[in-house]
């Protein structure tokens, strides 16, 4: 009896679906009976045997060669005026959103300045000043402290 590693394993189920690539791939070219015509189409069992794309109303371009010149140049224009305004849109929009949260910005750091409380008081309270002070004294210090601690 042969052992079944994970290697031959994988190898058996590989040349497996080898073989049903290959069997479909020849199915498909036996299928395609066009192979001389790419664009070739098969519609409702039908093979279409010419280019369906070709339009059967074409321009002459043998009327007006310069208004046809001149028609193009105002197409490009026009899009390039176009697509300049569009740019100074977008130039505008972000300058003014730029604007908006910069004022913004501005704002909440005065109003955090305004209501912020500067003070000194680590200078007093240093460790060898407070050494030298009473127990009882501390400990009403350190109640004062705790009755102003925000909850």
């Amino acid at each position: 009896m042969q052992k079944i590693s994970p290697l031959r394993a994988g190898l058996d189920a590989f040349n497996r679906f080898k073989a049903q690539r290959l069997q479909k791939s020849n199915e498909a070219k036996a299928e395609n009976t066009n192979s001389t015509n790419p664009f070739g189409i098969s519609f409702k069992g039908n093979v279409l045997q010419m280019d369906v794309f070709d339009s059967s109303t074409k321009k002459s371009s043998a009327a007006n060669p310069i208004q046809e010149g001149l028609d193009k140049v105002n197409k490009f224009v026009a899009s390039a005026r176009v697509a300049t305004m569009n740019k100074f849109e977008s130039i505008k929009q972000n300058a003014i959103s730029f604007g908006s949260k910069l004022k913004e910005n501005v704002v909440n750091t005065y109003n955090k300045l305004a209501t912020t409380e500067v003070n000194f008081d680590f200078l007093r309270n240093t460790p060898s000043r407070l050494q030298k002070r009473p127990v009882s004294e501390l400990e009403e210090m350190f109640k004062a402290e705790l009755g102003n601690m925000e909850v």
